[in-house]
């Protein structure tokens, strides 16, 4: 009987792909797999030969580029030394995230999909297609894709006749959040007045505006809350298939609150609190 656990890896960019092989990961725990959930790039590819159930969520932005966070894992499965028998051993289900309205729609999923058959892994099932431009949204594809897993898993590695399914996903705790001393090792005995903690990440290529307007493009009834944001125009250059990256800046005042939440739930936190956020290994 194959061993019960599940790795689920993700390139992700905005960080749908990453909730989706997050939804995949707590639904396995309801299968008894054990296994946890990491970016592509996180995960250390050559443990790939030794994997028995791997399962890939990743999107396709601009023209059929893969995410950032998976970079190093792709171009280490192109290696044209690796053998044509590599993953003999892997049963492995793609699924992809992507757009028709572009012509490499959902093009990261199908090469990954079809690399890792060249390189001797078993497909559990077809390659999942999600299309953003559908009415349902990913969930028309998503949601019967993921029930197919199971059964295909189910085949495979059925459940022991001790066990059954569970009615829902058990708690399980992905992040173990602690506040660093500043006397250890390596890090500052102190923060400096002048350091802003909370100034604005710098991107390529960024730049600043303002929201002009917000407004609501669905039926208030509707499920999908879909929207129309207008910003201040700005000259900036760009080119069909480019992406833009929003990201909103949290002003002193809002800072300010939920600090003063904190202390009044009692937790002893401020500004100048360093804290280390280490991802949970349930696999191990």
């Amino acid at each position: 009987m194959f061993e019960r656990k599940l790795t689920i890896l993700y390139g992700s960019q905005s960080g749908t792909a990453q909730d989706l092989a997050e939804q995949i990961w707590r639904e396995s725990k309801m299968y008894h797999f054990r296994g946890n959930v990491l970016p592509m790039d996180e995960y250390d590819v050559s443990e790939l030969i030794s994997e028995r159930f791997v399962v890939c969520v990743c999107s396709t932005y601009g023209q059929g580029e893969e995410p950032d966070n998976m970079k190093r894992f792709w171009k280490f499965l192109l290696r044209k030394s690796l053998p044509s028998d590599s993953l003999r051993q892997v049963h492995f289900a793609v699924l992809g995230l992507g757009d028709s309205r572009y012509p490499k729609f959902n093009y990261v999923a199908k090469k990954l999909h079809k690399r890792l058959l060249q390189l001797g892994g078993s497909a559990l099932l077809q390659v999942g297609l999600c299309d953003d431009q559908h009415d349902l949204g990913y969930g028309a594809v998503f949601l019967p894709w993921i029930n197919q897993l199971w059964e295909e898993l189910g085949k495979i590695a059925p459940l022991p006749a001790n066990q059954h399914k569970l009615p829902e996903s058990p708690r399980e705790f992905r992040w173990k959040v602690q506040v660093v001393k500043k006397a250890e090792e390596g890090m500052p005995s102190q923060q400096p007045a002048s350091i802003d903690l909370y100034a604005e990440v710098q991107m390529p290529n960024g730049f600043q505006t303002m929201v002009l307007e917000n407004r609501r493009t669905t039926a208030n009834d509707h499920f999908q809350d879909v929207r129309l944001i207008t910003f201040e125009k700005k000259s900036v250059s760009w080119r069909p298939g480019d992406v833009l990256y929003v990201r909103p800046h949290n002003s002193k005042d809002n800072v300010d609150t939920l600090f003063a939440i904190l202390h009044e739930q009692g937790f002893d936190l401020d500004k100048t609190t360093l804290v280390e956020v280490k991802a949970v290994d349930s696999g191990k």
